[in-house]
């Protein structure tokens, strides 16, 4: 049996190389198949990569920077005695891995590649080695594809058929340009479940054509606890891992322009967590941190702690009780992992959840990169001085949130706010959750950079899908982007209704209503008319509505008004005004359920801002009120016809014919 056993191993080593395919990287474990092997008892393994890489992928090296990638040998099942696994870079597993595959790929400069040790062991018990660096030195010719195979052998232990070698790509790049504008750092957090991390890389500054943003976050990979192991990992759902599996389509982009692309680490729902891992652990999970970072070309990580579920009355193997110490032994971990050219940063909600203290003689303030405070619209001057030798330089204390709920950023947007931070000295602007398919926010964020850098920002009129990376044309804040024909939606729609019998009148919601309208020039970038708005077009397409447009933001206002001045040829005076149903007939002097005016609300308007898509919303003072032409009778103002049909909420989209 032991002679048939060592004949049947030398098969599988021969099939090892043959066998290659192109999509299989995971270990293979021989059983119930009708190879050979699947009658030998035996342990077997092959050649992983870290942070989940699947053979062929992609290590850059910019300009005269090199690469690193990380591998490792991974058992079928535990060892039941040590395993000494050995690798050596191997020219012939990639020419056998070509002849099985049709490829061509060239072996990378063997001057250039190294690996950080020849030998692990693998103890009895464990089923996985130490990783071992692959080094991989600047060479070669930019644009150029290259590979570097890695073969192992191990004792006591089989070579699965498809695991023997782990072949990674090299392709030399251009060094990273320098995006730096001043003294203050742009970063955007991208919620990459919705959107695109390529739209933050359209924005570029007027006068010197770097991009606006310094940093883009990909929101959010996991911290998380494997329930067999113990061990804390990387967890990346489906979006994030989409990203990291097309660097080369989302990443590198930004690179290019200049723009530093960090991955963010958030908590999820176990215990594992930024506060709450042992020293061994910090520094376990800080390698493979630097892993994801040279494997997928990361310029840094951020951490968030949030939604981990800590356990500090009974925490588990590798845990302890949490503390904002132990998140400073976190950063110290990474800090000497990753080296000085990555970026650390910190999102600050509360200050128990973000690193304190000092380590080796290093405070959390030094070995961070940055902090921001994670309240949106809200200005905490001096909050940095809270944490262990946290500067202004690295803090910022006015994150604005940029998504709908926040009409773009605008809502809580405080220009001044920007100016004293900007003269206290803090060095980092931070900006979460864009919505680049709704919003064009090169006029919002020109607020900004012409306060931080003395310079306007410019949008390319590009926007991108989540999974695309082909650029579509949008339409831009213009007072020409208004212009033209358009079906216009209510949110809702109040039906009135007259029972001539007993002449009662009463309401019901109803669906949607539409009408068609048309915008033209009245004074050019100044202001519009708008024919058919309304409830009532017979009116408005006699006398048009009267719209402005804000050159500050962007938007299309439109006021109450007075649409006509009573004539020879009309005597009806028609007032643009808010209106609602009425409800008290002694108080109205109509009867009850007829739509009535409100002057009170005279100083409001509907404003809204066109989106890349071409499409925008009027939004209004809400609840249950239009903006309608009305006329006096007896005294009142009232629509132009008793028998109303419907009347408009206050919400109005515009979709461009």
């Amino acid at each position: 049996m032991k002679s048939i056993k060592n004949y049947l191993y030398s098969i599988a080593l021969v099939a090892a190389v043959c066998g290659m395919t192109a999509c299989e990287d995971d270990v293979v474990i021989n059983t119930g198949n009708t190879d050979k092997l699947a009658t030998v008892d035996g342990t077997y393994g092959g050649v992983k990569s870290e942070a989940g890489a699947a053979q062929l992928a992609v290590l850059n090296t910019f300009g005269n920077t090199a690469a690193t990638g990380h591998i490792y040998f991974e058992l079928a099942k535990a060892a039941t005695q040590d395993v000494t696994v050995n690798f050596s870079i191997d020219s012939e597993a990639l020419n056998a891995y070509n002849s099985a595959n049709g490829t061509s790929y060239t072996m990378y400069p063997a001057d250039k590649v190294s690996l950080s040790t020849a030998s692990v062991t693998i103890p009895a018990g464990q089923k996985r080695s130490a990783a071992v660096d692959l080094k991989v030195a600047a060479g070669g010719n930019i644009g150029s594809t290259y590979a570097v195979a890695v073969t192992a052998t191990a004792s006591n232990a089989e070579v699965s058929k498809t695991g023997n070698s782990y072949i990674y790509l090299v392709k030399p790049l251009a060094a990273i340009p320098d995006a730096k504008k001043g003294n203050v750092r742009t970063l955007c957090f991208v919620e990459v479940n919705d959107e695109n991390i390529l739209n933050m890389g359209e924005y570029t500054m007027k006068q010197s054509g770097k991009p606006f943003f310094d940093i883009v976050s990909i929101f959010a990979a996991n911290i998380n606890v494997d329930a067999e192991t113990g061990r804390v990992h990387v967890f990346c759902n489906d979006q994030v891992s989409f990203l990291l599996k097309n660097a080369d389509k989302f990443i590198r982009p930004l690179q290019a322009k200049g723009i530093k692309v960090n991955l963010s680490i958030l908590g999820n729902h176990d215990e594992s967590g930024m506060r709450s891992l042992s020293p061994e652990a910090c520094a376990d999970f800080a390698k493979e941190l630097k892993a994801y970072l040279d494997i997928y070309g990361l310029d840094g990580v951020d951490f968030d702690d949030e939604y981990s579920a800590y356990n500090d009355e009974n925490p588990g193997a590798g845990f302890s009780p949490t503390s904002a110490e132990n998140y400073c032994r976190l950063v110290s971990e990474c800090r000497k992992a990753f080296g000085p050219d990555k970026l650390i940063g910190v999102y600050e909600y509360r200050m128990y959840d973000a690193p304190n203290g000092s380590v080796d003689g290093k405070t959390a303030g030094e070995l961070v990169d940055y902090m921001c405070y994670g309240t949106y619209q809200r200005y905490v001057k001096d909050r940095e001085a809270n944490f262990d030798g946290l500067t202004k330089a690295k803090y910022c204390p006015y994150s604005l949130k940029i998504n709908d709920q926040y009409d773009g950023g605008w809502y809580g947007f405080s220009a001044e706010t920007i100016t004293d931070a900007k003269e206290a000295g803090y060095g980092l602007q931070v900006f979460y959750n864009p919505k680049p398919q709704l919003y064009s926010y090169d006029r919002y964020f020109s607020a900004v950079s012409t306060i931080i850098y003395g310079d306007e920002v410019q949008w390319t009129g590009n926007y991108y899908t989540r999974t695309s990376d082909a650029a579509q044309k949008g339409a831009k804040l213009e007072y020409e982007s208004y212009l033209g024909n358009y079906t216009v939606t209510s949110s809702n729609s109040l039906y009135v209704y007259i029972d001539e019998a007993n002449n009662p009148r009463w309401w019901d919601w109803g669906g949607q209503h539409s009408f068609n309208v048309r915008i033209e020039e009245k004074e050019a970038g100044k202001s519009y008319y708008i024919y058919g708005f309304g409830t009532y077009p017979e009116i408005t397409n006699k006398y048009p509505v009267v719209a402005e447009y804000d050159a500050y933001d962007g938007s299309l206002n439109i006021f109450p008004q007075t649409l006509h001045e009573g004539d020879a040829e009309d005597a009806e005076t028609w007032q643009l005004m808010w209106g609602t149903y009425g409800t008290n007939k002694e108080a109205t002097g109509l009867a009850r359920y007829i739509w009535v005016s409100l002057p009170q609300y005279d100083p409001y308007n509907v404003s809204g801002t066109v989106n890349p898509k071409g499409v925008f919303t009027l939004y209004g003072i809400g609840g249950r009120y239009g903006l309608d032409p009305f006329h006096e009778v007896d005294g009142n103002l009232v629509p132009p016809h008793m028998n109303v049909k419907y009347h408009l909420t206050e919400n109005y989209t515009f979709i461009k014919n």
